[in-house]
């Protein structure tokens, strides 16, 4: 394929190891070369001052045939090309090549300019000077033979102490053979490298193949199926790298979209008993709020029918038992008596009319209050003060456990103090005739207070508890319209707070009133209302 990833990886890898290699190589090279031109001129050092040691006694006893035969063994035994031995003045005495001895070499010539190069010839050459590459692959030494003292006292020919210099050494080796070694270790090397080239794109070939290329293949392959619908498409999750990464991607992509789709389908097939449900619940949400735009109304007509009847039933009370005092001093007949009854059963249930209309009153207001920081435990106290006598007479003891560092909320006492006291009056109609307890406690929690009202009552069941809060809703078989739950949830609904009933059957009711440090309740609905 020719836009596939492994060959792009190949070519690119191949190309950098071909790189790589070669500039190696060609470094390695240069580096091989620089050494053996370096061992090759310490051995040509070495075999000049060999040959010069050689000839040395030859020189001292002046024996000339000794010195020629001497050069022409050691030219043998090594790979010497020529060996000569010059004068001063540059003239050939001593030479491997018989054709060359007497003849005279010129100053410019190559064996000589490293000596002439300048006005006047070195006594001594430095070591990096007496050896040079000549031309025609041949190495060449030259070594200079000093006038020593034990020469210039010879017997055989004296030489005067101030000439300090005899003669030279010229020793030519033929760089052939380590050409032939270089090329041979070139090429080599060069063989060495292609190897390692062709087996390393060779490694990189497979890796690629089995690390990148099949599992983008297996990839490309398993999308193409989720792309024609087919969602169970997995890819094998063999690695842990960045293509496992990828699959795994691709695997919970894969499964969402089939979570996604099944349940779409779900949705379809039960849609339309889903819309059936939902519009069940929009005609039960309408008829919740008919009902609340009738308990509305029906507020605001109690408000007017009460505030129309109080004074009237005031005066009833009033009157009655004014005829009841009056009847009461005096001596009464028979049928007196029982009218006397009857007024004194007037006065009761004009009584008992008054407080249903006092509880239709604070059910109809929804004033705001006078909302100023409150201690919770103050309200507490006071409320528990005032239906302390109505507890004794209905045999119910009060147990009170008041946290002493409460922080005060922003409430309207009044309101939370009727609260308190509907509640505990409830508590002793609940536990009239049997007795009981009931446990008020207060605490501090996050971002307020907490009052807890709990009695030792009968209790309520289930469907009696979910109603507890609404409006004229009374399990009482008489004397109750069913209010006195529902002024208990309106305040604390005013004060942002909420209200927790917890209840069974045979273990009494708790209250748990929450009201927040700051409810923040002057709002402009409430405002318009006082």
């Amino acid at each position: 394929m020719r836009g596939s990833i492994a060959v792009k990886l190949t070519a690119i890898i191949t190309v950098s190891m071909v790189v790589v290699f070669g500039a190696a190589s060609i470094i390695n090279l240069g580096l091989q070369e620089r050494a053996a031109m370096r061992i090759l001129r310490l051995n040509g050092t070495q075999i000049a001052e060999l040959v010069a040691g050689a000839t040395r006694d030859a020189m001292l006893h002046n024996d000339r045939t000794r010195i020629q035969e001497t050069i022409v063994t050691l030219a043998r035994q090594r790979e010497i090309k020529r060996i000569r031995i010059m004068s001063k003045n540059g003239t050939i005495a001593y030479s491997t090549e018989p054709e060359e001895i007497g003849s005279r070499l010129n100053r410019k010539a190559e064996p000589c300019i490293v000596c002439h190069s300048g006005p006047t010839p070195p006594e001594a050459l430095p070591r990096e000077l007496r050896v040079r590459v000549l031309k025609r692959h041949v190495l060449g030494i030259t070594e200079t033979i000093p006038n020593d003292p034990d020469c210039s006292s010879a017997a055989c020919h004296v030489h005067t102490p101030s000439r300090k210099l005899l003669g030279v050494l010229g020793v030519d080796l033929d760089l052939e053979p380590y050409a032939q070694a270089r090329k041979e270790s070139a090429r080599e090397m060069t063989l060495a490298m292609l190897v390692g080239i062709v087996l390393l794109v060779g490694v990189t070939v497979v890796s690629v193949q089995r690390m990148v290329n099949r599992p983008v293949r297996k990839l490309i392959k398993e999308t193409k199926r989720v792309a024609s619908g087919d969602l169970s498409a997995r890819v094998p999750e063999v690695s842990r790298d960045e293509i496992g990464a990828l699959a795994r991607t691709f695997n919970r992509m894969a499964r969402e979209l089939e979570m996604a789709r099944e349940e779409l389908l779900e949705w379809g097939r039960t849609l339309e008993a889903r819309v059936q449900e939902k519009t069940q619940e929009l005609e039960r949400a309408r008829d919740q709020i008919l009902q609340v735009e009738k308990m509305a109304s029906l507020g605001k007509l109690a408000a007017v029918v009460a505030h129309e009847i109080n004074n009237p039933l005031a005066s009833v009370v009033t009157y009655a038992k004014l005829l009841v005092r009056r009847l009461k001093n005096q001596e009464l007949t028979e049928e007196c008596r029982e009218n006397l009854e009857y007024l004194e059963s007037v006065a009761s249930e004009a009584t008992r009319c008054g407080e249903i209309v006092s509880q239709l009153l604070a059910f109809a207001r929804r004033t705001g209050g006078e909302f100023s920081p409150t201690d919770i435990n103050e309200v507490v106290e006071k409320a528990l003060f005032l239906v302390r006598h109505k507890m004794e007479l209905s045999n119910v003891t009060a147990e009170t456990s008041l946290q002493p560092d409460l922080p005060p909320v922003v409430a309207d006492a009044s309101q939370i103090q009727q609260a308190l006291m509907a509640l505990l009056i409830n508590a002793c109609q609940a536990m009239e005739g049997s007795g009981g307890k009931v446990d008020l406690a207060t605490r501090a929690v996050e971002g307020g207070a907490e009052i807890e009202v709990a009695d030792t009552g009968p209790g309520m069941p289930p469907e009696v508890a979910r109603r507890a809060f609404e409006p004229f809703f009374t399990t009482k078989e008489q004397g109750g319209v069913g209010l006195g739950l529902s002024v208990v949830y309106g305040i604390v609904e005013r004060h942002r707070g909420n209200i927790d009933l917890d209840t069974a059957l045979g273990r009494g009711c708790r209250f748990t009133l929450f009201f927040p440090e700051n409810p923040h309740h002057l709002q402009s609905e409430e405002g318009g209302d006082r």
